[in-house]
């Protein structure tokens, strides 16, 4: 017998009584229409109790720093990570899971944590090219603890209908403690997310996040961010300036035209 496609999988169960604990009894969803085929989804106070969940995930979370090798050097990422399934997980952190399965009627990832220690931890412009398939993909975020500036604009190297193709075109969600945004379509293809630096005091911020591909298009050869970027001699202008052999400029500070830098 075969598998039912994605679109029809049955979502995980969970007690009601666990479901509603956790969650806002009638959340509300806007949809903004980023192009023709890319949306994001808002829900604006998901959580019942978001500043007891924060503290819960942030203290209960066993966080690890991540490395990644960036021209001759490891350099540490700029924010903590951790995995979490099963016993591990908070059950908010399950509940959300149940109400994405149900709302969008597809099987979602097992939950990916970020720590943004203060505002110099951020994350620069980026695809979720690990997702490999991006023409039709779900990437649900949930924040806890601190308000972000929360960063999406149209990717340059890809033009989109409609869209005026520049760095002042970006929208900026800033979810608070307890908002959950959900990026859909073809969003991991044609645009860019990040969450950038702040200058100001800021307190901490955790984001969990679950993702579903359909698996169909053209597979994305783009490099992952955890694949080693080196330098190698003088381009071919004779400049004299080390090229990268293997991949992009490692995300640094960026300044969107009115907005704050972006650095991961």
């Amino acid at each position: 017998m075969t598998a039912p496609p994605p679109s029809l999988v049955p979502a995980r169960s969970m007690h009601p009584s666990t479901f509603h604990r956790w969650l806002a009894p009638e959340p509300r969803v806007e949809r903004v229409q980023l192009d023709t085929t890319a949306w994001v989804d808002v829900v604006r106070g998901l959580l019942a109790e978001p500043d007891r969940v924060f503290h819960e995930v942030l203290t209960g979370t066993r966080w690890r720093q991540g490395r990644a090798f960036r021209y001759e050097r490891w350099i540490d990422d700029p924010r903590l990570s951790a995995t979490v399934s099963g016993a591990r997980r908070h059950p908010a952190l399950a509940a959300v899971e149940t109400w994405l399965d149900r709302r969008y009627r597809v099987r979602f990832s097992g939950t990916v944590l970020a720590q943004y220690r203060d505002g110099r931890d951020a994350l620069g412009f980026h695809r979720d090219t690990g997702m490999t398939w991006l023409d039709d993909t779900r990437v649900a975020v949930l924040s806890l603890g601190a308000t972000r500036p929360w960063y999406l604009r149209p990717d340059p190297g890809r033009p989109i209908d409609g869209v005026d193709d520049d760095l002042h075109d970006v929208v900026d969600i800033a979810p608070a403690g307890g908002d959950l945004l959900v990026m859909g379509g073809s969003c991991q293809r044609s645009w860019l997310h990040a969450v950038p630096t702040v200058q100001h005091t800021v307190g901490a911020r955790v984001s969990a996040q679950w993702r579903w591909a359909a698996r169909r298009g053209e597979p994305d050869q783009s490099l992952r961010y955890r694949d080693a970027w080196r330098f190698s001699g003088p381009d071919r202008a004779g400049s004299g300036n080390p090229r990268v052999v293997n991949g992009s400029p490692a995300p640094g500070p960026r300044r969107p035209r009115g907005g704050t830098p972006a650095g991961r």
